[in-house]
């Protein structure tokens, strides 16, 4: 069968990896999978020439459509993409289905005007996913397809090298766009307070490759404030094996990645960061606990609660617990790996 993806936002990360690691899978099961971004915000310079990866305006994505003679397509929350995906009564059917990712109130109020009749099905990463996206449209019962999690880039490690990680340096990760969702300023705050409480720390924030300058500025305004500028590193963008290097640089040094988004649609970066051995200090979020097993590497708080914050961060083990990696890992690859989400999909293209 032939697919395509399409989605307004060809970033580094986020959902546009999410759609890349789905294409591998799929054509690895013998499927022609497509993807069209109507955005290029950065992706394209990392792809090396990828095959089936589209960016363009409104009519590059009709002329795709119409010639590429997909059996499905699939739409992620670009209502002015998904009104274009229908076919004419002249043209080859073809099944429509949207994809909702977004879970922010402002993302989803999309939903309130959208006419689901003529869509093939509605799909959404997890169950809570699905509530949100039942509330607001009536009828309508949401496929859950898991995500793709990448598991050659972010393997288990045998074993951790803890002469790679500078002696008596916790290290701290953070990752996402620099917004609000994902309270960066937060994440800065609890920074210093790592610094006060373990004295030598580095913290790195990855993400924000699409920030304005102001974002920057801003951003580097309140670590000064702070006294973080000795501590803090900065990454817009990062490939994934420097990225998994980072994780594990983490967990080995007793650190953590923190977590101060207000809500997720699943948690890739979390879920990455678990499966190379980095413990997490994280926002209670309902579908974190969906998404992951209870596990001591899991050290779920009120993000408004300082305190709550504290306790967890003195009491992140100096070293990483071997056995409790392991769980985690088989926990979560065997979950969300490539053959768990053929099967989701398969199961709603049969439904």
């Amino acid at each position: 069968m032939k697919f395509l993806y399409a989605y307004r936002y060809g970033i580094v990360g986020g959902v546009s990896t999410q759609l890349l690691l789905r294409q591998r899978a799929m054509c690895q099961q013998g499927h022609q999978c497509d993807l069209f971004f109507s955005q290029d915000n950065g992706l394209a310079g990392v792809l090396s020439g990828r095959q089936g990866v589209y960016f363009g305006a409104d009519h590059s994505y009709r002329s795709l459509v119409r010639q590429g003679a997909y059996d499905h397509v699939v739409v992620i929350d670009t209502p002015e993409l998904l009104s274009q995906s229908f076919p004419a009564w002249w043209q080859p059917s073809r099944q429509v289905w949207l994809d909702v990712h977004t879970t922010t109130v402002n993302g989803l109020a999309y939903l309130n005007h959208l006419d689901a009749r003529r869509l093939a099905g509605v799909m959404v990463p997890t169950h809570y996913s699905a509530a949100l996206v039942a509330k607001r449209l009536s009828g309508i019962t949401p496929h859950v397809l898991p995500n793709v999690l990448d598991l050659e880039a972010f393997p288990l490690s045998s074993e951790h090298e803890h002469e790679d990680a500078a002696v008596g340096v916790r290290h701290f990760i953070w990752v996402g766009k620099l917004d609000a969702h994902k309270n960066w300023r937060l994440a800065l705050i609890y920074a210093h307070m790592l610094k006060e409480l373990f004295g030598s720390v580095q913290f790195t924030m990855v993400g924000g490759y699409t920030a304005s300058t102001e974002t920057g500025e801003a951003l580097f305004a309140l670590a000064g404030k702070l006294g973080l500028l000795d501590t803090l590193r900065w990454i817009d963008r990062i490939d994934n094996q420097a990225l998994a290097a980072l994780y594990r640089q983490c967990g080995d040094s007793g650190g953590a990645m923190l977590v101060t988004s207000r809500d997720e649609s699943f948690g890739m970066a979390a879920a990455e960061a678990l499966m190379c051995g980095c413990p997490l200090i994280t926002n209670d979020l309902p579908v974190f606990r969906e998404v992951f097993p209870n596990s001591d590497m899991i050290r779920r708080v009120d993000i408004w609660q300082p305190e709550q914050f504290e306790r967890a961060a003195k009491a992140l083990p100096v070293a990483p617990d071997q056995e409790a990696c392991r769980h985690i890992y088989e926990h979560l690859s065997s979950t969300y790996g490539p053959e768990a989400f053929m099967v989701a999909l398969n199961a709603a293209l049969e439904a």
